[in-house]
């Protein structure tokens, strides 16, 4: 079955520039999610960038980087499914490849493990479902929000009251961005990354962290060198 792991690391970005290569833990960014894919029962991993230092340090670390992203897919709006539909498009003319399944890793969750991206390739092919993403139980619950309308607060559920106790909130999930693993037949079928069947891998013991500004990359930092060592002491 071919596996393909489609990695989306553009070079612009307006929180920290060139994120997705900024040194972690003596490495760059990116290589973490290339190591934890080649480890794993992906058998062709792709970098999609637009950046010429992302391309040198992916292939660097053995990830394949066939093209540079043309600029009508590069900017801050473009959504992921373009990214891939172009990547798609692109092996399937010049290389004559087409998937199984895809796997889209984003280089900005460093801390996701192989364990978890073959864990969501087996729950994706013994389930009837149409992709597969991981998600963790929501901490700031939306029935708590409030809207900022006319300089004052307005609740975003008119019965809030109803809900004062977090106890009482009905459980939810969100995606934390690490890993969607789908068929190819879902991107052809529904012209989406998740189709009408979507399968929730519930992150509970990994630490699920999203580098998205200086403080993120700083804790998950931390988290690389002493997490493992903290933990033990409170075991």
């Amino acid at each position: 079955m071919k596996i393909l792991g489609i990695i989306p690391a553009r070079g612009g970005s307006k929180g920290i520039p060139l994120k997705n290569i900024k040194t972690l833990a003596g490495k760059p960014l990116i290589n973490y999610t290339i190591q934890s894919a080649q480890k794993s029962k992906i058998n062709k991993i792709v970098v999609s960038t637009d950046n010429k230092k992302i391309k040198k340090i992916s292939e660097s670390a053995g990830a394949d980087v066939p093209f540079l992203r043309p600029k009508k897919i590069s900017g801050d709006k473009v959504s992921t499914i373009d990214v891939v539909k172009h990547t798609l498009h692109f092996l399937s003319t010049n290389q004559s490849y087409v998937p199984d399944i895809v796997i889209i890793l984003q280089p900005t969750s460093p801390l996701r493990s192989t364990k978890m991206i073959n864990n969501s390739i087996n729950l994706l092919k013994k389930s009837k479902s149409t992709s597969v993403i991981t998600v963790s139980k929501i901490k700031t619950h939306p029935y708590a929000a409030f809207w900022y309308n006319n300089k004052h607060l307005k609740p975003f559920r008119k019965d809030f009251v109803k809900y004062s106790s977090r106890q009482k909130f009905p459980i939810l999930y969100y995606p934390t961005g690490s890993i969607y693993t789908l068929w190819r037949e879902t991107l052809k079928k529904y012209n989406s990354l998740y189709g009408p069947k979507i399968k929730p891998m519930i992150v509970k013991d990994e630490i699920e962290l999203d580098i998205d500004t200086l403080y993120d990359l700083f804790m998950s930092e931390m988290t690389i060198l002493h997490w493992k060592k903290y933990f033990q002491k409170f075991r």
